[in-house]
């Protein structure tokens, strides 16, 4: 004991000694500091995975150090994204959070694919570790469509993600459905360790189920990637493969495995029966029953031999062969090794005569490759020919081109020079015109200036006039441009103040759906806790009430009206929330609604909501208790003076003398304290069931 103390005492100083030269060694390098912060980054990356998280914290700090030196945004949104990880891998999911908030500035700023979906993918998690499972969604989404713009082929793990997500939260068909398309990206690739990995996820799904017939396919298909890759023999890889799913308890999947062989027999897939029996003889052989493994083993010897492959049929004969040994039955062994020597004969002629057709097709093949490339060479031969053709054609052609370009220039030119000398003539002639023209022009233009000097004298008085009523109209539109700024500025400080105020009680509404959310979550995981009937049942109600009261919250941010709630939405939302609480269908129970269409105040809602909420937990609970089915009626009409709600049904009904008044129960108690709030006459009978009825004098009309 005190040996091996040493020795990882001495180990520990060890790794402190070469984490500490590492540093060393790249601080006192010439490479400049984004360099320097990368590679301590990479380090810390490395120290972190291999759990050590003091030395990969001491790495990350010193490179984040010198990634802000140096200016790098690049690394110092990775510098940041690592420390998230770091925190992530302790927990500590509110520091990991942090420190991606401070990345996002830097990752906004750079259009680097591994550090942004690092980012992003990291933020999702961390929300769905911590429960946050609406915000942890929305960032697998982001995730999503990033990936699917730079590299789609990575969505494989932000499904698979996703899957685990909606497993957590008994979201079956969901979880089945990313798992369907984590599944359909993988498949496609030739090297396939993301595949084997997408594979256990799916027959772990299948297992926690317990769908066998789902699960036949995968397990074979998981059991030919590994025999493809020599991995293991016939039986191994199903037994690695379960034993990882199972913690090693071969017991938890020995039922399911016999419901997958009888699923896969009844539909014809006899490999994928054998490969299921397979796991099945394994289990019986670690158990030393030997008899129970030798029926099954004799079980898959006959479904060999319908699918004809002599491989499956010797496979099966040696694992046969080795249990009647351990069985002492040592004179139907030596019966069975002869048959196995004759079948190893015929598998070696198989195998001869495969390799033998095999070398044939290589060589047919090669033979063919050689054809082809020395085809293709004459052709690129002919092709140069006919393109050194081409090329003297072209040569010639320009050539012609640009003597007949030549003759035309010379006739364009000649051309032109004849008519600049007829221009040059008539030039001329209009030199002589254009002279009386201009003498008459000067005797016009002499009584032009008498009356432009009149007219100019007219203006200038007008131009007084009007420039005293322009100055006039721009004093006045300067006074009313003042006073409409101000108005329009006072105008949109009230509308933002409206707007943020608007924002911040959506915001309100919002988290507070979330927190009673979360205490919905909590108060049925402990109600999972308690033994107790009734402390669980109580524990229920609570998370109902509370979670009527969510979906009044929730309806308020979604609809975009803060003060107001559709009552016909959140009734029938209310009512699914409850039926599926109580694992109401609705084969055993109609529920019939007559709601109208009102929006009430959220004062009125809530004690409104509760009071429903009580009501129908009780028919659900006690008017059905001998199983029969039943009805359920829902009134709530805005009738003169006052709100009508009747909740009735058609079960067994109150005990003979009761009365509302002096109901002792918790939830009467408290029908009667929100019946006095909301100003409510209330009435407790019965008529073909149970029946409540309340008229409500005090509420308010959003």
């Amino acid at each position: 004991m005190l040996l091996r103390f040493n020795i990882i005492f001495f180990l520990c100083i060890s790794l402190d000694t070469v984490s500490a030269q590492d540093m060393a060694r790249i601080l006192n390098s010439n490479s400049p500091d984004h360099l320097k912060a990368d590679s301590l980054d990479l380090l810390g990356r490395r120290y972190m995975l291999k759990g050590k998280r003091d030395s990969s914290q001491l790495f990350l700090e010193k490179a984040l150090e010198l990634a802000k030196q140096s200016g790098n945004h690049a690394i110092i949104a990775r510098c940041y994204v690592d420390f998230a990880h770091l925190y992530s891998f302790s927990a500590n999911y509110e520091a990991a959070l942090k420190h991606l908030d401070m990345a996002w500035p830097y990752v906004a700023l750079i259009d680097h694919y591994d550090v942004k979906i690092s980012a992003i993918q990291l933020r999702a998690n961390v929300f769905n570790f911590s429960g946050k499972k609406d915000s942890a969604i929305y960032y697998f989404k982001e995730a999503e469509d990033y990936n699917s713009v730079k590299d789609p082929y990575r969505n494989w793990a932000v499904y698979i993600s996703m899957s685990e997500l909606f497993n957590q939260t008994d979201d079956f068909a969901k979880a089945e459905k990313y798992l369907l398309k984590a599944y359909s990206l993988t498949v496609k690739r030739e090297n396939k360790p993301d595949h084997g990995y997408v594979l256990t996820l799916f027959i772990n799904l299948y297992m926690g189920h317990n769908k066998p017939a789902n699960a036949g396919g995968l397990i074979a298909e998981y059991n030919e990637l590994m025999e493809d890759r020599k991995r293991k023999n016939f039986v191994d890889p199903l037994h690695d493969l379960i034993m990882g799913l199972t913690d090693g308890k071969m017991e938890n999947s020995l039922e399911f495995m016999k419901a997958v062989k009888e699923s896969s027999l009844n539909e014809g897939k006899y490999n994928h029966a054998m490969i299921a029996n397979g796991f099945i003889i394994r289990y019986y052989e670690k158990k030393k029953d030997y008899a129970q493994a030798i029926v099954h083993a004799g079980e898959s010897e006959k479904l060999a031999a319908k699918t004809g492959s002599t491989f499956a049929i010797y496979a099966i004969k040696k694992i046969k062969y080795g249990l009647l040994q351990k069985a002492g039955k040592y004179s139907e062994a030596v019966t069975l090794a002869d048959s196995l020597f004759t079948l190893k004969e015929s598998m070696l002629v198989l195998q001869n005569r495969d390799q033998f057709y095999n070398l044939e097709k290589k060589y047919e093949s090669e033979k063919k490759q050689k054809e082809i490339e020395l085809l293709t060479m004459q052709n690129g031969l002919r092709e140069k020919e006919i393109a050194l053709l081409i090329s003297d054609k072209k040569l010639a052609a320009l050539l012609l081109q640009k003597e007949l370009l030549q003759r035309d220039a010379l006739t364009r030119e000649n051309l032109l020079m004849d008519s600049i000398v007829k221009k040059e003539q008539a030039f001329s002639s209009s030199v002589a015109g254009e002279k009386k023209k201009e003498a008459a022009l000067n005797a016009a233009l002499g009584r032009e200036n008498f009356l432009k000097a009149e007219e100019l004298a007219r203006e200038k008085k007008l131009r007084r006039v009007l420039m005293g009523g322009a100055a006039l109209f721009l004093l006045a539109a300067g006074v009313i441009l003042v006073q409409y700024r101000r108005q329009k500025s006072k105008s949109f400080i009230i509308q933002k103040q409206s707007d943020d105020l608007q924002v911040l009680m959506k915001e309100i509404h919002h988290r507070v759906k979330n927190n009673l959310q979360v205490i919905s979550s909590l108060l049925d995981l402990q109600s999972m806790t308690i033994t107790d009937n009734q402390a669980s049942e109580a524990v229920k109600e609570g998370k109902n009430r509370v979670q009527s009261m969510a979906l009044i919250h929730q309806n308020l941010y979604n609809e975009g009206n803060i003060k107001g709630i559709k009552a016909k939405e959140y009734i029938s939302n209310l009512l699914q929330s409850l039926c599926d609480s109580y694992n109401i269908t609705n084969d055993k129970l109609v529920i019939k609604t007559q709601i109208d269409d009102l929006s009430l105040d959220v004062d009125t809602m809530i004690p409104l909501g509760l009071v429903l909420n009580e009501l129908v937990s009780n028919s659900l609970k006690y008017a059905f208790k001998d199983g029969r089915d039943g009805e359920l009626r829902i009134i709530l009409r805005d009738e003169t003076h006052h709100l009508l709600l009747k909740v009735s049904d058609n079960g067994s009904g109150y005990p003979e003398g009761l009365n509302s008044k002096d109901g002792k129960s918790f939830g009467m108690k408290m029908i009667r304290a929100f019946a006095q709030k909301l100003k409510a006459k209330l009435d407790v009978y019965n008529d073909n069931g149970a029946v409540v009825e309340m008229q409500i004098t005090k509420y308010q009309l959003a």
